[in-house]
């Protein structure tokens, strides 16, 4: 018998998670979570959505989870308010996605359409690597990280926790991102970030 999913958020994100997993044709049935919730007999592309409060009663064998929310800060709360549930979380990818058998992936995780993890590259939980993704050889990648679409970061570089990477940013080779960093769309990254908390935008990638 096949496991049920819950969807935990309702944003825009939460469609292409939901697209994904009924490609995976790995659940039977899949619900949503939303935290803002009121109205009656609520659906999103044919899935019923409920409110926050009902998360415990849905708790169980053969349920898997999954946070379906881009704000990197907003998606590691959420999970610090049901790590108490012990919820079984899981990885999504679209069929499209290309994941290296010698990569080494944790759980939680968001692989969006023709995205890309190539060999060896090691990464922790509840990432989003969307379409057209592109991390490289021995890439190394914390957790509550945000890839933007067309994204790339390339061999052996190594993004810590909570950072963004926007839209066709890329990061070259062997560089270091340092923990809740904002890399913004189009930008080159060609040294490392060694400071927390900046934002970066232009080519080269500067500090505002």
């Amino acid at each position: 018998m096949l496991n049920k999913l819950i969807i935990i958020g309702a944003g825009g994100h939460c469609r292409s998670v939901l697209s994904a997993a009924k490609l995976m044709q790995t659940w039977e049935d899949y619900k949503v979570i939303d935290f803002n919730s009121s109205k009656q007999n609520e659906q999103i592309m044919g899935c019923k959505v409920l409110p926050f409060n009902k998360i415990s009663e849905l708790n169980g064998k053969n349920i898997d989870f999954f946070i379906a929310v881009g704000d990197n800060i907003l998606r590691k709360s959420i999970f610090k308010k049901i790590s108490n549930l012990k919820c079984n979380f899981v990885n999504i990818h679209h069929p499209n996605a290309l994941i290296d058998s010698h990569s080494k992936i944790g759980i939680g995780n968001y692989f969006g359409q023709f995205s890309n993890i190539g060999a060896c590259a090691n990464m922790g939980n509840f990432n989003i690597i969307n379409s057209f993704g592109n991390i490289e050889h021995e890439v190394k990648i914390g957790n509550f990280n945000h890839l933007a679409p067309s994204s790339t970061i390339c061999g052996r570089s190594e993004l810590k926790n909570g950072v963004f990477i926007g839209s066709k940013a890329v990061v070259i080779e062997k560089i270091k991102i340092a923990e809740n960093t904002i890399i913004g769309a189009g930008s080159v990254v060609l040294k490392s970030v060694n400071e927390a908390n900046k934002k970066l935008v232009g080519i080269p990638a500067r500090i505002l």
